[in-house]
């Protein structure tokens, strides 16, 4: 038994050095962090604000590199088809597209949910169900009532996928018979949530905050209360499907070494506890993410059977 661990051992022995090795080299030259987003966009303004201490951490710069387009498709499917899986060129998506494009895009040729797995959560902002003022409503128990004294009478609308599919699976939870009413660009979406051209819809803490006391926010993304929303219950608190707002994230061509993902993801941790970086993005209304490879991961595949659930059962198809 001693001389068979013993072999056991020493075949373990090269991986775990090779692993080390691998660790302790990391990063020996630059980084690219591409972000799928334009510049300016939530995703691109959460990289800027993390990378530079990321930076700090690993020893090396760490390059922001903005490549927008089809829905994220040209920046993901750079990293996940071009780029060698070796950590030195990372991508940052919405998390919400890892999961949708699969679901909504006909003909993708890659599949981002399994090719770029999460390394490292960045930052969420939160989402809110509102409507405008004007409505009877004052509550989203009222709003339910409301909808099933007159199903088919009631509009909600998006400007996204992502919009679109959350309030969905709201209104499926609760049975909630309601019409889709697309709209081509935030701009024209949120104008008509606030003028009360629609009854109800999602949208972001930024709209939401722009849009003032023109609507009425009857629920927050999130498991706890937090400004500039304290009034308004939580999902969590509603019980509403256990989604997450807009969340941002770091991710890795599969593949690439574990040693190298922990190296990525400890340099992000340890970016995500500066009080100027916790500072800086609350001044862009977004809250930093700390978690696990594995809790990112797992939240990821929850995510994914929700909105696959929601997507099928809903009979949307990929365009």
């Amino acid at each position: 038994m001693r001389r068979f661990a013993l072999i056991v051992m020493l075949g373990i022995l090269p991986g775990l050095r090779s692993g080390l090795s691998i660790a302790q080299e990391f990063p020996s030259k630059p980084i690219r962090v591409v972000v799928a987003s334009s510049p300016g966009s939530s995703s691109d303004l959460a990289a800027r604000v993390v990378v530079p201490e990321m930076s700090k951490a690993l020893g090396q710069p760490v390059i922001v590199e903005n490549k927008p387009g089809a829905g994220q498709i040209i920046g993901l499917e750079y990293v996940a088809r071009q780029m060698p899986a070796d950590g030195y060129t990372l991508a940052v998506p919405t998390v919400e597209a890892l999961v949708l494009l699969p679901l909504l895009t006909k003909d993708l040729r890659f599949d981002p949910l399994k090719e770029l797995p999460i390394t490292s959560m960045i930052a969420e902002g939160r989402l809110v169900l509102a409507s405008a003022i004007k409505f009877p409503w004052k509550t989203f128990g009222e709003l339910v009532a409301y909808i099933k004294s007159n199903p088919g009478k009631l509009n909600y609308g998006s400007s996204s996928a992502a919009i679109r599919i959350t309030t969905v699976a709201i209104t499926r939870q609760f049975g909630l018979d309601v019409v889709y009413v697309p709209y081509s660009a935030g701009g024209p979406y949120i104008q008509a949530l606030s003028a009360g051209q629609i009854e109800m819809g999602i949208a972001g803490v930024a709209s939401a905050v722009a849009m003032g006391d023109r609507v009425r926010v009857l629920a927050v993304t999130g498991a706890q209360r937090r400004p500039p929303f304290l009034d308004a219950p939580t999902f969590a608190e509603l019980k509403l499907p256990p989604l997450r707002g807009t969340s941002y994230s770091l991710n890795s061509r599969i593949g690439t070494p574990k040693a190298i993902l922990d190296r990525i993801h400890a340099a992000t941790a340890r970016a995500l506890q500066q009080p100027e970086v916790r500072a800086a993005l609350a001044n862009i209304l977004l809250e930093p993410v700390e978690e696990s490879i594995e809790a990112s991961a797992k939240g990821l595949a929850d995510l994914a059977a929700l909105y696959g659930d929601t997507v099928k059962k809903a009979g949307i198809q990929p365009e």
